[in-house]
């Protein structure tokens, strides 16, 4: 047991207790079960062998009688061979038991010492332990301890002696206990350290780092970095500006580091003001416009200003919900100081944001585009669009650009919006050849429908001239009814008219031309791909009219025009019309106009019912659109 100052280490005595106590209950276990083995395990060795050999005997005899007497000498060898293994399985049942035992013994002995000197070293880890803790607590109380003495020492040294022996006491007791300062230095000066050192790093970490701006030896501002002063020095450059086109700047600023709180760090525009403060010219409050960052020019009042930017925004505004309207260019009113120099009118910066600069824009002619149909994508009338494209309706091919406009506004405004509308869905042609039925032959026996289709798609455009077209759904509300066609393929011997040679003359005609059939639109125009006429798109069987009155000289299949008829208006003024599916006139008659000529088909070279329709003049075919 160990004593600490004359006193015992109650708990380090109960420690070992309980643990002596383990070691013996361990090694009162190992005992139980070596008398188990002996009572139960060893027994059971014993019987199984004395098993096997009767069962080895019994299959002895078993084999000798199923042999018979004639086999009787092999049974009686097999009678003694299972004695014999009998025998050999009890030897060897009785040798594993003892060899069992003494495995055993040596197990229980081996782990009964190793379990004791476990038990051993952790009671004198324990001891040891203990005995540096209840020091470490003893420490701690010792001087408490002295200090609680204290009052009855001064209290006996008063009696004895006064004041006089009570102040010695006081010297004795600290020189006695001088380990108590020292104790207390110890235990402080640490802590103290730790503290001092945790302050450092906080206020280490929240220092603000900036640098400081001198000009003349005069802070000017605080910044972030050096690119806030470049800022600041770009956009005074464009504030002070002299009748001479030259800026004044006599700034020689240095830098220099420093800690500063985040709120006094200053920002570009704070920055330029504070360098307008220190020019010599005179500054004023006021708001400067700036587009895509260049400076336009001061205003004291920017009223008139944001009235015309709103009104320009509300200018392409269409109603659609969720519509954004934004500019195209970046626009700013800034406020802050401004030399006086730098102010600028009102009326004159808002005539400069309403006015118009040159820009050429362009489209792109897509399948399915006519100068109507893009003209009215881009928002104009067709004489507009075919003033800024003369020749747009001899060529207007896929692929090909077209002008829109020539100049645009000073203030691009750009418009976002979601669009729900209906789009016709073409229906398809069947066609079924009919060989009972002549070339040229076309009977429509069901007549297509078109289908229709709910679009939401969002579209931008800029200054209203549509930019692009995002499809976001499809909803189809009716289907397409597809167009049945019955066409005779049978050949047929078929006139072919003589070649007519063209006439000359003055070219002059009286009157005006007609449209040369029953409605109908054109599918293509005369210069598209070298094409010579106007194709007018029609029903199958559609009258076809004489644009003029005249005399027919071309009335039968005449090359590729298939079944076609020309009339002759004199002065070398001559019309043709081709790919007719029935002719109504002979050569050499004379038509009034208006008069049925012929009816619509598709005969000759042809992909689709409708007229070719032709003007000559002197034998140089002419854009027909000139005429009707």
């Amino acid at each position: 047991m160990v004593i600490h100052n004359g006193e015992p280490a109650a708990p380090l005595t109960k420690t070992a207790s309980v643990l002596t106590k383990g070691c013996a209950a361990a090694k009162e276990a190992m005992r139980q079960w070596k008398l188990y083995m002996e009572a139960h395990i060893w027994p059971a060795c014993r019987k199984a062998g004395g098993a096997a050999c009767s069962l080895c005997g019994k299959v002895g005899a078993a084999s000798a009688r199923m042999l018979g007497i004639a086999a009787k000498g092999a049974g009686q060898g097999l009678v003694a061979a299972g004695r014999a293994a009998g025998k050999f399985c009890g030897f060897v049942g009785a040798a594993a038991a003892r060899d069992l035992a003494l495995v055993h013994g040596a197990v229980a002995g081996r782990l009964s010492a190793f379990g004791g000197r476990v038990l051993d070293r952790a009671v004198r880890v324990t001891d040891r332990c203990g005995e540096k803790i209840y020091g470490f607590f003893y420490g701690l109380a010792r001087p408490v301890r002295s200090v609680c003495h204290a009052p009855r020492l001064l209290a006996d040294g008063y009696r004895k002696g006064g004041v006089r022996e009570a102040f010695f006491t006081v010297v004795e007791g600290v020189y006695n206990n001088l380990y108590i300062l020292r104790t207390a230095v110890n235990y402080t000066l640490p802590v103290v350290g730790i503290f001092f050192l945790v302050n450092v790093i906080q206020s280490g970490t929240q220092l603000n780092y900036a640098l400081a701006l001198e000009q003349d030896g005069q802070v000017i501002a605080y910044v972030a970095d050096e690119s806030v002063y470049t800022t600041a020095q770009r956009d005074l450059k464009s504030r002070i500006i002299t009748t001479d086109g030259e800026a004044e700047l006599n700034l020689r600023p240095t830098f220099m580091m420093a800690a500063v709180n985040p709120e006094d760090v200053t920002t570009a525009a704070e920055l330029t003001d504070e360098l307008i403060q220190l020019s010599t010219d005179d500054i004023q409050q006021a708001q400067g416009l700036y587009i895509d960052g260049e400076f336009y020019g001061a205003v004291t009042s920017a009223g008139l200003i944001e009235d015309v930017l709103d009104d320009t925004l509300d200018q392409y505004a269409s109603g659609a919900e969720g519509e954004v309207l934004e500019f195209t260019r970046d626009i700013q009113l800034r406020d802050g100081l401004y030399p006086t120099d730098s102010l600028a009118d009102a009326g004159e910066l808002t005539a400069l944001l309403t006015s118009e600069v040159q820009s050429r824009k362009t489209y792109t002619i897509e399948q399915g585009d006519s100068p109507i149909v893009i003209a009215n994508k881009n928002g104009l009338t067709y004489s507009e669009f075919k003033a800024l494209n003369p020749g747009i309706e001899e060529e207007c091919m896929v692929g090909q650009e077209t002008v829109i406009a020539q100049s645009e506004p000073f203030l691009g405004v750009r418009s976002t919006k979601t669009i729900t509308y209906n789009e016709e869905i073409p229906f398809e042609t069947e066609v079924t050849k009919d060989s009972n039925k002549a070339k040229g032959y076309r009977e429509v026996t069901q007549e297509g429908q078109k289908g229709q289709k709910s679009i939401t798609a969002r579209v931008v455009t800029v200054n209203g001239h549509e930019e692009s077209r995002e499809v976001l759904s499809e909803i189809v509300t009716a289907e397409a009814v597809p167009q049945k066609v019955v066409e005779g393929t049978k050949s047929e011997t078929t006139y072919r008219a003589a070649y007519s040679a063209p006439t000359y003359g003055s070219g002059q005609y009286s009157g005006t031309f007609i449209w040369p059939t029953s409605g109908g639109y054109i599918s293509c125009y005369y210069g598209s791909g070298g094409h010579k006429g106007l194709d007018i798109a029609n029903s199958y069987g559609k009258p076809v009219y004489a644009s003029m009155a005249g005399k027919v000289v071309v009335a039968g299949w005449y090359y590729s025009y298939g079944k076609c008829v020309v009339i002759d208006h004199g002065n070398g003024v001559r019309t043709l019309y081709g790919h007719n599916s029935s002719l109504n006139v002979a050569v050499g008659q004379t038509v009034g106009q208006g008069e049925v000529i012929a009816q619509v088909g598709s005969t000759g070279y042809s992909t689709g019912n409708h007229v070719h329709f032709e003007v000559q003049i002197n034998g140089r075919t002419q854009n027909p659109l000139n005429y009707l």
